[in-house]
């Protein structure tokens, strides 16, 4: 769970530092008094997009850090250990430092990281829902993808994507294998004609002979070169290999009398062994060369062939061997290209294997659905809705698709005796708010993350139907922790702990963030329900708030 935040010339945080605890957690405060800046820190220690708007006014850089625990086994404690950013604290520190340049550093465990690397921690332990989230509602997949997160159909599903792939695929191999039957038997004879004119020459390695061409070019130079160099190292009377003996001797006698000498003569010695071994190559060198005006016809013949080729097949001599092999790779793919028959009988056992994953996909969707939509309408009528009916309608798809055989609507009528319509034709504001609230708690119900994150999602609801509201989040907090921002009372009335965001004008403006005792909070749900007049009847009916949660406790 999310134990400590730290935020440090975070936009209008100079140096703040919350803890927050298990359980269900609100976050109020009046608008403008820096609610958002606990959210946008965490997501920017979760990965997310920055920008230099964080970084606090007349200051280089801002600095966040993040700490959760985690338990043993768990999924945060895998990726960890996989990354070998496991330690002993039993805790997770994710630092972010965003520089007034706009870039920025992050690190997990004090370990330099990568954002990618922090979206993959920040998925395995916090899940936010925004206010924003109704619209999703809206969106034609949402209902599908609802289904199976909830039900967690994500394997089948994914197993019905991979099919349809695996067919598509298929179906193109199929059609590829029509279009390239008419010049497969053309190409497959141009390719065996070019094969046989390379076939013999490849067996001879191009760099060799023009090498050994370019030697018996200059035979005659070579050997006056070598000859002068021997008769310099060992032949003359006064030659190398003399006057190396004779400077050994003359160092000999000195060399126990200094270490740099000694190390000079060492040095010397070596030097004469290398020129002794160089002088014997070369002797043998010398005595293995012949000048073979046979050989050098043979080899300029092979030399004109290799660059004949090249000019017809537009490359470079020594890459004809690279062309010969792909060539020879390109035949043999047309040999092995099975017929079309063959490939149709694929594409039908790739789509037999499509249609029996979508069908069971479509099963076990249609069979969730039924309990889904009765638990749906049960949790929404709490919301002051008392008529509120819901059903998931599924409409076979014209063609169909990587998603399955069905496309699915979610039905709603908030009327007795009304048939359910589309829920995007006839459900108002104020009506989708409320429902993208219940789908959230209910999805989260089922998250692996163990932090909750809800923005103001309780937006367009009030009175009794927030209480509920409050009443849902408290239950869930029970199992997860759950930080929520919220302007209703009634919902900051059943939270374990309240943190209140205030705003001092200082110069420049500065916030923080307060956790509040007992009494604090009833003056700060008096604030919310009453406005900024406080009195006693206002202060009364926080303190009713107060003891419903003890009371539902």
């Amino acid at each position: 769970m999310l134990t400590h935040l730290t935020l440090i010339n975070f936009a209008l945080a100079d140096n703040l530092a919350i803890d927050i605890e298990q359980g269900f957690n609100v976050l109020t405060g009046e608008t403008g008094a820096g609610k958002s800046l606990l959210l946008d820190a965490l997501s920017a220690c979760l990965g997310e997009r920055t920008d230099t708007n964080y970084v606090r006014f007349g200051t280089d850089k801002a600095d966040v850090t993040a700490v959760f625990s985690y338990q043993d086994g768990s999924p945060e404690a895998e990726w960890l250990k996989a990354h070998e950013l496991d330690d002993e604290s039993g805790e997770i520190h994710l630092r972010r430092v965003i520089f007034s340049t706009g870039r920025s550093k992050a690190w997990i465990n004090g370990r330099p990281g990568s954002l990618s690397e922090l979206k993959e921690i920040g998925r395995l332990l916090v899940q936010l829902y925004s206010q924003h989230s109704q619209q999703q509602l809206l969106e034609p997949p949402y209902p599908k993808h609802w289904i199976d997160r909830y039900s967690n159909f994500y394997t089948p599903a994914q197993q019905v994507r991979d099919a349809y792939s695996k067919w598509q695929k298929d179906i193109r191999q199929h059609q590829a294998a029509i279009d390239a039957q008419a010049n497969r038997l053309q190409r497959i004879d141009t390719l065996q004609l070019q094969l046989e004119e390379l076939e013999e020459l490849i067996q001879v390695d191009y760099k060799e002979i023009e090498q050994e061409f370019d030697r018996l070019s200059h035979h005659e130079h070579i050997m006056q070169d070598c000859s002068y160099s021997l008769n310099a190292l060992d032949e003359s009377e006064q030659n190398i290999a003399q006057e190396m003996s004779s400077i050994l001797r003359r160092l000999e006698s000195h060399a126990g009398r200094s270490d740099q000498l000694s190390e000079i003569y060492n040095s010397l010695i070596n030097a004469q062994s290398e020129i002794d071994d160089a002088t014997a190559n070369l002797r043998q060198f010398i005595d293995r060369q012949s000048f073979d005006p046979e050989r050098m016809e043979e080899l300029n013949s092979q030399l004109e062939v290799f660059h004949r080729l090249a000019r017809k097949y537009r490359t470079q001599p020594d890459e004809l061997k690279n062309q010969y092999t792909e060539w020879q790779q390109e035949l043999e793919q047309l040999h092995q290209l099975e017929d079309p028959e063959a490939l149709a009988e694929q594409v039908e056992a790739s789509y037999q294997d499509y249609l029996n994953k979508a069908q069971h996909l479509d099963d076990i969707r249609r069979e969730a659905a039924v309990p889904l939509a009765k638990q749906l309408t049960e949790q929404v009528k709490q919301l002051a809705l008392p008529e509120a009916r819901f059903e998931f309608k599924f409409e076979p798809l014209e063609q169909p698709s990587a998603e399955g055989f069905s496309f699915i609507q979610l039905l709603f009528t908030a009327n007795k005796g009304i048939p359910a319509q589309p829920l995007a034709k006839v459900a108002s504001g104020g009506e989708l708010s409320r429902i993208a609230l219940v789908m959230q708690v209910m999805n989260a119900e089922k998250t692996d993350a163990e932090v909750l994150v809800f923005d103001e999602i309780d937006v367009g609801i009030s009175g009794g139907t927030a209480e509920i509201v409050g009443r849902l989040l408290a239950g869930l907090g029970k199992h997860v922790q759950i930080l929520c921002i919220t302007h209703q009372a009634q919902v900051a009335a059943q939270s374990d702990q309240h943190l209140l965001a205030k705003k001092r004008q200082s110069d420049p403006a500065s916030s923080s963030i307060l956790e509040l005792e007992e009494d604090e909070r009833i003056q700060e749900l008096a604030r919310m329900t009453g406005g900024i007049e406080i009195n006693e009847t206002t202060l009364q009916h926080a303190r009713q708030l107060r003891q419903l949660k003890f009371q539902i406790a």
